[in-house]
């Protein structure tokens, strides 16, 4: 055990190294993907997902609302095959704000009621811009004007698109939550009177960037085959 006194000695290589070094996947990419894949139109297959809490979370959220996943508990690829989201469900969003903030707008496509909580440190992280976002889009969210953990996604099985602004000053995962559900948003042949989904993005100073439009492609959000994959280093 390294301490002040007697502090850890650093290897040193006898030889020039040449080696090829793995690097796992990234927990960003990886939740990212199981999103995307829990709501495509067909199975997909992600390979190297990083087993983490963080995707283990994301993995059991997705299930909850009806998602089927396979592989991620184990080493090798992970197939995710989408069915009809429902509740009611319960969401465990520990400390992963990719969970706490990327699976509400997927709950407000969910048929019920989804409850999020987490670990008592997530009660305290901004849910604002998520929350009020999804009401200005038409989704009932119980929180009790908290604008934080606990609340619940009171989902209708749809939801629509139009314009709506979103403070990214405090993370970009605020937008991420928005983007990765967006092509659901606006099925028409569900909702008639849909529009697409048209953010508006602010940054801490109040100056609005670029509007983003996202519209469904007719071809559909169709199977997914994913890898995330790590820098390979020498």
């Amino acid at each position: 055990m390294a301490s002040d006194d007697h502090p850890w000695p650093a290897p040193l290589a006898a030889a020039p190294v040449d080696a090829v070094v793995p690097v796992p996947g990234s927990k960003s990419l990886t939740n990212r993907a199981l999103v995307l894949a829990a709501l495509a139109d067909g199975p997909s297959q992600l390979t190297g997902a990083l087993r983490a809490r963080d995707t283990l979370l994301m993995g059991r959220a997705l299930s909850a609302l009806g998602a089927e996943l396979r592989g991620l508990d184990h080493d090798g690829p992970v197939l995710v095959t989408p069915h009809s989201l429902a509740g009611p469900a319960h969401v465990d969003c520990g400390l992963a704000g990719t969970v706490m903030r990327f699976v509400p707008p997927v709950a407000a496509l969910a048929a019920g009621d989804i409850r999020f909580d987490g670990d008592p440190r997530a009660r305290v992280r901004p849910m604002a811009a998520v929350i009020e976002a999804l009401e200005d889009l038409g989704v009932d969210v119980d929180d009790d004007a908290r604008r934080t953990l606990p609340f619940t996604v009171k989902g209708t099985g749809s939801a629509r698109g139009g314009e709506v602004t979103v403070d990214a000053s405090a993370s970009s995962q605020f937008v991420s939550a928005l983007l990765l559900s967006a092509a659901r948003f606006c099925r028409r042949h569900q909702l008639p009177h849909s529009r697409p989904l048209r953010l508006h993005l602010q940054t801490g100073h109040g100056r609005s960037s670029l509007p983003l439009r996202v519209a469904r492609h007719p071809a559909q959000v169709r199977r997914l085959h994913l890898r995330i994959q790590g820098d390979q280093r020498r």
